[in-house]
């Protein structure tokens, strides 16, 4: 199953005024009653994971939180600090096998680089199955 599964079950799913076109600081607070949408959401940590708002200073509502910049501005009632660490991104390790899993973990289409060094890897393995096989 697709690592990004769950992104059509949120409770925001299809709902465009959760990221809007006009971002400015003054029309994103209007956002604000659109948190109570984000309280029972049990997908806030993996949605932050996902868009990494503070890394793509993002505008909009992401993961129970109001971001404006980048910057958390507002938060839905019951937002736990842990749930913006559990899922923070590590650096993804670019042209190698784990890689390629990070990007599969985030929901991503592995870049070139990773996608090369998992099919090399693949290869080596069904080659050394062979050789135990012979």
């Amino acid at each position: 199953m697709s690592g990004i599964w769950w992104v059509s079950e949120a409770p925001c799913a299809g709902d465009l005024r959760f990221t809007p076109n006009d971002a400015t600081a003054d029309s994103l607070r209007t956002l604000v009653p659109l948190l109570q949408v984000c309280q029972g959401c049990p997908f806030r940590a993996r949605c932050i994971s996902l868009v990494q708002p503070h890394r793509s200073l993002f505008d909009g509502i992401c993961g129970g939180r109001l971001w404006i910049n980048g910057r958390i501005r507002a938060s839905c009632k019951g937002a736990r600090a842990d749930e913006r660490k559990a899922h923070a991104a590590r650096p993804i390790n670019h042209g190698t096998e784990a890689g390629a899993r990070a990007h599969n973990r985030r929901g991503q289409t592995a870049c070139s680089l990773c996608r090369e060094a998992a099919r090399l890897a693949q290869a080596r393995r069904r080659e050394q199955k062979r050789a135990r096989g012979t």
